[in-house]
């Protein structure tokens, strides 16, 4: 299958498309196919572990298709959805988003068009180099293209405390990523927007619970028909002891299907003792896997290790590349044999994912709420937790198509409920699905246009305490539904007065004192970095680190931060400098 694309427009520069070229083999891709049309080169990559599954790549008498990454339009998967958005996009010169499914980047050229694209929440990641001649699904590529790119320090300090740079910037200045809603018109070589306006507040809004749960079962029934039909017998996916995953297990149970099931964890923790009594229960055979167990062998990882962690990565992933190599052996297997990897990411579209009361509120009371879980003093610039702010709520403001929101305007709640698809699965999600699909077929059904437009403006007393969540889950397989959770309450019963208590609570914080609640909790869970850790990631990589004048990384609030401090650190000496 294909595993990766690059796009070099005429009048870019050739020794950058080589660069680019060669970082695509070091990262273990192979060429397998290539596309030349009046405005430029479309080269399509595999993964030699995914040579025996199907590209997705046509060439008809309407126009040329390359896709990464499972795609369904109209219910059609693969190549017979690509034959037909050609034939749309040539004829009425447009597609339809709503009929457009799967976590993909698409290339289409017709007559009159020449996009490349992502499914419309963004949640596959596509570059552009700083001169705009160069497009590609790698980051590394891009870097590579635009050669020794300098660090954004604004991007980097967000992607090392947030597990990705929230904004279109990237941790390499100029190199940006595709604006959420939009896809790149490479006649044009801007980005041009997909969804009409009002099409948030257009939607239908099914006010009662039940008729939500309807609505919201009965699409992820179609969505998980689809996913059965294009891979009978070949769906994986994973369990845990919480709501999304037992969403996308119940879903797929409801429309006959059998997936195979996996867990993450050590074999006498409470999720993986939860997920095989779900499992049991639904007669399904289950994979307990133990990465601390698999990395055991190699407790810590050499400069060799990493190197090639930030290749099988594209640099720079959600957790770093701080792994002895658990985390790549996990992802192949579960990509093995041209299976289908299903997560739940995405699944707080049907909770209070921020934790929020129901009013309206400014973008920075989600900032102070969410994204504040450090040190202030990790700054080492005198405006950097002021700039820090000022990004995060700008950036809010751009992907809600608000931009007055950095000069006051407040958010209604359900706005702030679009802030978390929008917003967050847009930049976060989309790095881990985005490492996944270089690998092998991989979707997070949970969380698609439709599914977005029927669950943000739902009463936020009907997601409190996941009791939406249950509800859907009791409805699609009340068995699975009777197994306890993670949550202390069994789906089919719904949230308990303790569940709905703690909810209570956390909504109750006073905004402005969450931080101030977040470091309390850090000094007294005694978080931080490991001091070995710390020392023998500093002995392989001696000297100032790139981030050392940006972030004081001793503060940093755990080791995942700095596993991604160490990731630009080696991305930046050995792969893009």
């Amino acid at each position: 299958m294909l595993n990766a694309i690059s796009v070099l427009l005429h009048g870019g520069n050739q020794d950058g498309y080589r660069r680019a070229a060669r970082s695509m083999g070091r990262q273990g891709f192979e060429s397998a196919s290539r596309f030349e049309w009046m405005g430029g080169v479309l080269d399509a990559w595999g993964n030699p572990s995914q040579r025996s599954v199907e590209n997705f790549a046509v060439r008809t008498s309407s126009g040329v298709a390359c896709c990464v990454g499972p795609l369904w339009y109209r219910g059609r998967f693969g190549n017979p959805a690509l034959d037909l958005l050609l034939v749309e996009l040539g004829g009425v010169g447009r597609i339809d988003e709503m009929e457009l499914r799967g976590n993909f980047a698409l290339f289409l050229r017709t007559h009159d068009h020449c996009l490349l694209m992502n499914d419309v929440l963004g949640l596959v990641r596509l570059y552009a180099s700083p001169d705009v001649f160069f497009y590609s699904t790698s980051w590394l590529a891009t870097c590579a293209y635009a050669g020794g790119v300098a660090l954004d320090e604004v991007a980097a300090a967000e992607y090392v405390l947030l597990g990705a740079s929230h904004s279109d910037r990237t941790v390499a200045r100029g190199v940006t990523t595709l604006p959420v809603a939009r896809a790149f018109d490479l006649i044009q070589r801007k980005p041009q927007a997909r969804l009409p306006m009002g099409i948030w507040d257009e939607a239908r809004i099914p006010l009662l619970l039940e008729a939500a749960v309807d609505e919201i079962c009965s699409h992820l029934q179609t969505v998980c028909r689809e996913i059965t039909m294009a891979f009978p017998g070949r769906t994986r996916a994973a369990l845990s002891g919480g709501f999304d995953s037992r969403l996308i297990v119940a879903g797929l149970l409801a429309c006959g299907s059998r997936p195979e099931l996996f867990v993450y964890g050590q074999s006498t923790s409470d999720d993986v003792a939860i997920a095989r009594t779900v499992a049991e229960s639904a007669g399904l055979p289950i994979k307990v896997i133990d990465k601390s167990q698999l990395n055991r062998p190699v407790s810590r990882p050499d400069i060799e290790r990493l190197v090639n962690n930030a290749l099988f990565f594209d640099g720079l992933p959600n957790d770093g590349i701080y792994d002895a190599g658990a985390d790549e052996q996990t992802r192949l297997e579960q990509n093995a044999g041209g299976c289908i990897a299903l997560n739940g990411g995405g699944g707080e579209i049907f909770r209070n994912f921020f934790h929020l009361p129901d009013r309206s509120m400014h973008a920075a009371d989600i900032v102070r709420t969410f994204y504040r879980g450090f040190d202030p003093k990790i700054f080492r610039r005198p405006d950097g937790l002021a700039s820090w702010y000022h990004h995060l709520v700008a950036s809010i403001g751009a992907s809600l198509g608000l931009e007055s929101l950095a000069a006051g305007r407040t958010l209604r709640r359900a706005e702030v409920e679009l802030v978390y698809p929008l917003f967050r699965c847009h930049h976060w999600m989309s790095v881990n699905n985005s490492v996944a699909i270089r690998h092998g077929y991989y979707a997070t059904p949970l969380v698609d246009l439709n599914m977005v437009r029927l669950a943000w403006q739902l009463p936020i007393a009907q997601k409190n305490a996941g009791k939406l969540e249950s509800h859907l889950v009791a409805r699609l397989d009340p068995a699975i539904a009777r197994q306890l959770s993670a949550y202390g309450f069994r789906f089919s019963d719904g949230p308990d007065w303790r569940a709905h208590f703690s909810e209570w609570a956390h909504c109750a914080r006073p905004v402005f004192a969450r931080p101030f609640i977040n470091s309390a909790r850090r000094r007294l869970r005694g978080l931080g970095v490991a001091p070995d850790m710390s020392a023998h990631c500093r002995s392989l990589l001696p000297g100032e680190w790139q981030l050392d004048p940006v972030l004081d990384l001793a503060r940093l609030p755990d080791n995942f931060a700095f596993a991604r401090a160490l990731a630009v650190e080696v991305a930046w000496r050995k792969l893009v400098a």
